[in-house]
């Protein structure tokens, strides 16, 4: 993990690296490292403070009735998790969050990372627009899956991935059952509005 990598990104960028050194290495025991296939957080969990993955890949996934699996988003470092939620009246996890890859992530509590804004508003500056990006890509999430339809979600799938090839992936991503996926998959193929597809 390099600290150079964090100072070229929101929230940070910037600060002096001491000053992130100091931040992040200050208080014990913050830097903690999961394996793939390990949780970090599930959903429903306390939001204790400002996690930074600093180095690798986490999947933050929502479970619903019979084990259905939905993928919000498969976030890569350098970036903070659940930053809508720390401050939140009930700050608790609203997904589960999977290492996917070997991660390291600092955990530091409300009240320092409080404090470290008041020191450096620059990063108060970058937080609050962070929090507000979040917003506008939940709404735009919460957006495909109220008002779209499974075909047209899957064709949005498809404008931003290759093809179709593993559904057991798409199902997490698109939050449906196998049988609901291959059915609309087979309509888009006979269609022929979908390329790439294996139904």
């Amino acid at each position: 993990m390099e600290l150079t990598t964090l100072l070229g990104t929101p929230p940070f960028q910037g600060l002096a690296e001491e000053d992130l050194a100091a931040f992040l290495f200050g208080t014990p025991n913050s830097l903690r490292r999961f394996n793939p296939g390990e949780f970090i957080a599930l959903q429903g969990d306390l939001c204790r403070g400002l996690y930074v993955l600093a180095a690798g890949t986490v999947r933050a996934g929502m479970l619903g009735g019979e084990g259905k699996e939905l993928t919000v988003e498969e976030i890569q470092a350098p970036a903070l998790l659940a930053s809508a939620f720390i401050f939140a009246t009930e700050s608790r996890f609203p997904v589960q969050v999977e290492a996917v890859t070997a991660c390291e992530i600092f955990v530091i509590g409300k009240e320092r990372f409080l404090d470290f804004m008041q020191r450096h508003p620059s990063v108060m500056r970058d937080f609050l627009r962070d929090i507000s990006d979040r917003s506008v890509f939940l709404s735009r999430k919460l957006n495909e899956f109220a008002l779209l339809d499974l075909k047209r979600r899957i064709l949005k799938y498809l404008e931003t991935h290759p093809g179709v090839y593993n559904q057991r992936e798409v199902v997490k991503k698109l939050g449906v059952t196998r049988p609901s996926l291959a059915r609309a998959l087979s309509e888009l193929a006979r269609e022929g509005k979908a390329h790439g597809v294996k139904p």
